[in-house]
């Protein structure tokens, strides 16, 4: 499984008499080189660092200590205090707020070779200067002493992971419903956007999914040891451009509270998140600052987050922290009509997804006429899932007809409750509106937007079936939809038959299996499980993977490759069918479930979505010349 993963972090060291200063590691340095600096050993930095068992491999964001020597120490004061130097400090700025002068300054720290070059997590002697209480040798470097001017509290706030947060807004996601109130408490608590928290709690988690996660709590991918101990995981790193894995020590927790909490105090104590901290009230900056400050190794790190945030909307939860309220604030409800609803009125409840637009084009109504009749939506762009809209002319009369629709915007045929929808007979404007109504209700804002803005949107329906089906080799009894709005007004629907799921010719243990064994073994059985694509939505790209896989398209590719890793459910049970008996079920899918053509009766499919190499020929060509494509996939039976 390949992870992403969060920078090192180690638990603050404990002082000691014989060390001078702390040094925070940043990326590309060495321990040859951080020796060099501070006049020292590679030898000597070993022995003050304990938890460094191979001295060519440290990380971004790991606290040395520098052993005292002649030429690190500086000369002993008796009328001295000390300051831990920040992101974006330089000495002219401490000489200027402690009034200090800055040839003294430098007089005072003979162990800074430049004084034009100071490092985050440096101590910096201030001569004149009396300490406000016996401090040890050594400041923790995970609670840098402030600055006389301006005040800040040495000791920021504990996350009070028992405070209540009342009743929170339902996603229909169960691992983001599990985890919202701890991330909204860490919020109000230190500041750190709950969105944010969330999103990394997805990434580095694998949607709680991860081993770290299960056998230690652990949702952050936190390195060190824990209030719970520490526990020892093999995990991927990106350094000077190269992925390497390694085995890594990281923190243990007693329950999924502590971590979140010790996640918001990492950003607050640490000073070169200082920037981050200043934009606290933009959760999009404030991704992009830490993964500047080198929280993750993953160059793509800050796209990761802001894809998560965006296509769960998790700025939703920042709202709710922000307001202090269990829920975004909404206008008041409007008082109780004089004369109560008809018998009869009908109402819609709210659901993830749904816009008003969307809901005035089911009923066959407009937005204007769903204010009129719902006078708490003062914002048509603001609703919420589980908010009741009535909808108007529902009652004993009969409904208003609704308003003519131009061709180029036909209306929207009712999708069947289970099964593929049937079309014969439908024009390919009907067509289109019945599988946007599918994005609509189930697609990602991004590709809601991607159809609105004329891009292709890809849309599989999946009918559930056993993977032993026609002697283990697959049916196609799935559809793949590809839609485009044109810009001429005009619509391009391609409907194709596929295969969304594995088939047992691959299962590990089948008495009847022809081929390789492929899967994970979820739940730890010594047997790979096989696995199928999450429904939601997933980002493809094109790409071109060896001729194993079909033969060259026009363009030179002849598969479409997930952009990240994707979630996936799996067959831990072995009994051919995706369902609750699976358990430890969920794990988190490389970029290895494709696109690609499959046999005529057999659909070669691991888990991959496979088409016939006539079908798969017709729907590269509905894709036209665009690179990237946002994949829908909705279980319909």
């Amino acid at each position: 499984m390949a992870r992403m993963n969060g920078v090192t972090r180690t638990p603050s060291p404990s002082p000691n008499p014989t060390t001078g200063t702390q040094h925070l590691i940043r990326r590309g340095e060495t321990l040859s080189g951080i020796a060099q600096r501070y006049g020292t050993t590679v030898d000597a930095l070993m022995r003050a660092n304990r938890q460094i068992r191979n001295p060519n491999l440290i990380y971004a964001g790991q606290t040395l200590t520098i052993p005292s020597t002649r030429s690190t120490t500086a000369p002993p004061q008796t009328n001295t205090g000390q300051y831990v130097v920040r992101a974006g400090d330089t000495l002219s700025d401490i000489a200027a707020r402690n009034g200090i002068d800055l040839s003294q300054l430098v007089k005072a720290n003979l162990q800074i070779r430049n004084p034009n070059l100071i490092y985050p997590g440096q101590v910096v002697n201030l001569p004149g200067r009396q300490p406000a209480a016996p401090a040890p040798s050594v400041p923790t470097p995970t609670r840098p002493t402030p600055p006389p001017s301006p005040p800040t509290t040495p000791n920021p706030p504990r996350v009070d992971t028992t405070t209540p947060v009342g009743s929170i807004p339902r996603t229909g996601n169960a691992f983001i419903d599990s985890i919202a109130a701890d991330a909204i408490r860490s919020q109000r608590a230190t500041g750190v956007p709950a969105s944010v928290t969330i999103a990394q709690a997805i990434l580095e988690s694998g949607w709680g999914r991860s081993a770290l996660t299960r056998q230690a709590n652990n949702y952050f991918g936190i390195k060190g040891t824990g209030p719970a101990g520490s526990v020892t995981m093999r995990t991927r790193e990106v350094l000077n451009g190269r992925e390497v894995y390694v085995n890594a020590q990281f923190r243990k927790y007693n329950s999924a509270a502590e971590s979140f909490a010790d996640h918001a105090q990492f950003f607050i104590r640490n000073p070169r998140y200082a920037t981050a901290m200043r934009h606290t009230n933009d959760a999009f900056r404030f991704a992009a600052e830490i993964h500047r400050a080198g929280y993750a190794t993953d160059p793509n790190y800050t796209n990761l987050l802001h894809r998560i945030m965006r296509e769960h909307d998790l700025t939703r939860f920042d709202a709710i922290a922000r307001s202090g309220n269990t829920v975004p604030s909404q206008p008041p409800a409007a008082p109780a009509p004089s004369n109560p609803p008809a018998a009869g009125t009908r109402e819609h409840r709210v659901r993830i997804g749904d816009t008003l637009s969307g809901i005035a084009q089911q009923y066959g109504t407009t937005v204007a006429a769903l204010q009129r009749a719902n006078p708490s939506i003062t914002n048509p762009n603001r609703i919420y899932p589980g908010q009741r809209i009535v909808i108007p002319g529902s009652g004993s009369s009969p409904a208003p007809a609704p308003t003519p629709r131009p061709p180029s915007e036909p209306s929207a045929p009712t999708p069947p409750r289970t099964g593929l929808p049937r079309t014969e007979g439908m024009t390919t404007a009907q067509k289109f509106a019945l599988y946007a109504n599918y994005i609509e209700r189930h697609g990602s804002e991004q590709a809601k937007a991607d159809l609105a803005a004329g891009r292709t949107v890809i849309l599989g329906l999946r009918v559930q079936t056993n993977t032993r089906a026609n002697g283990g080799q697959g049916v196609y009894d799935d559809r793949f939809v590809t839609l485009r709005k044109l810009p001429n007004g005009q619509f391009q629907v391609t409907e194709l038959r596929g295969n969304t799921e594995p088939s047992s010719q691959y299962e590990d243990g089948w008495s009847g299996r022809t081929r390789r064994p492929m899967g994970v073994d979820s739940n730890r059985d010594g047997r790979l499980d096989l696995g199928r694509l999450v429904d939601g939505t997933h980002e493809y790209m094109r790409a071109n993977v060896g001729p194993n896989f079909g033969p060259t398209q026009p363009d030179g590719n002849n598969i479409l490759m997930p952009t990240t890793s994707r979630p996936v459910v799996r067959d831990t049970n072995h009994d051919g069918v995706f369902d609750e008996r699976d358990r430890n079920r969920n794990s988190f899918e490389g970029r290895t479930m494709y696109f690609h053509r499959g046999g005529t009766t057999n659909t070669y499919s691991a888990g991959c979505q496979t088409m016939p190499q006539s079908e798969f020929n017709r729907f590269w060509s509905s894709l036209g010349n665009q690179q990237r494509f946002q994949y829908v996939l909705v279980t319909v039976g």
